[in-house]
């Protein structure tokens, strides 16, 4: 008998190999991941990646973790019965929390705010496990504090706005802090991006509002060019 042999996959690591092939499914792509960069992060070759995503290697911890973190997820979220789980699961509660820095001043959503106006002011925390499973925990994060009617409904003035300032790669339809140059001083403001025939746009959700913001705006612009400063991730503010 070849001793060299791997083990034969238990039903919980076919189970937990299925989990891990779903979420890679759905979130890899838009983290820009591919299993050969996973491979040169893990020393491995971009077969075996294959092989851990259909179940015919089986899980170790470190691999896991490594599967985990780049997806952005909790490891418990493909499996939870590795030894080294249990004998981590009694960590401290505080450790279920991140703290992101919290500004003073808004960013515009409407009429703008003036970069050098933002000083850091307070903490807020999050779930840990949240952060994870949106693919942002341990990024540089910070919130601002939307200002003005442009982007109503989806943003009301005094909304908390998280943002992800490592992210700046756009995308159709999702939201951004941006950074807009035009005769004064930049202003960050924070709107939607629409991408039409390769030429992005940024555009309020409420055009109609009381703001200098009726039309989209070109982000290559030359009078007036935009650059992203991150990526929303959470609005939250008090219900009526």
């Amino acid at each position: 008998m070849d001793s060299n042999r791997r083990a034969k996959p238990t039903p919980q690591d076919v189970a937990s190999a299925a989990r891990l092939k779903a979420a890679w499914h759905a979130r890899a792509r838009d983290l820009g991941l591919t299993q050969e960069k996973l491979a040169d992060e893990l020393g491995i070759t971009q077969g075996a990646v294959s092989q851990y995503l259909n179940g015919r290697i089986p899980m170790n911890y470190r691999t896991l973790m490594a599967f985990s973190q780049a997806l952005g997820i909790a490891d418990t979220d493909i499996r939870s019965d590795l030894p080294e789980q249990r004998l981590g699961a009694s960590a401290t509660p505080e450790a279920e929390w991140e703290d992101v820095t919290g500004y003073s001043q808004a960013a515009g959503l409407g009429n703008g705010a003036e970069a050098d106006e933002y000083a850091e002011t307070h903490k807020l925390k999050f779930k840990a496990t949240s952060l994870r499973r949106r693919g942002i925990f341990g990024r540089p994060l910070a919130v601002y504090y939307g200002r003005g009617d442009s982007m109503e409904p989806t943003i009301k003035d005094g909304d908390a706005i998280l943002f992800d300032t490592s992210d700046t790669r756009v995308v159709d339809g999702v939201l951004y802090l941006v950074q807009f140059h035009g005769n004064g001083n930049p202003e960050y403001f924070v709107k939607r991006a629409t991408v039409l025939d390769g030429i992005v746009f940024f555009a309020s959700d409420n055009p109609t509002g009381d703001h200098n913001w009726k039309k989209p705006r070109r982000m290559d612009s030359a009078r007036s060019p935009i650059t992203v400063i991150g990526r929303v991730h959470w609005i939250g503010g008090w219900a009526d």
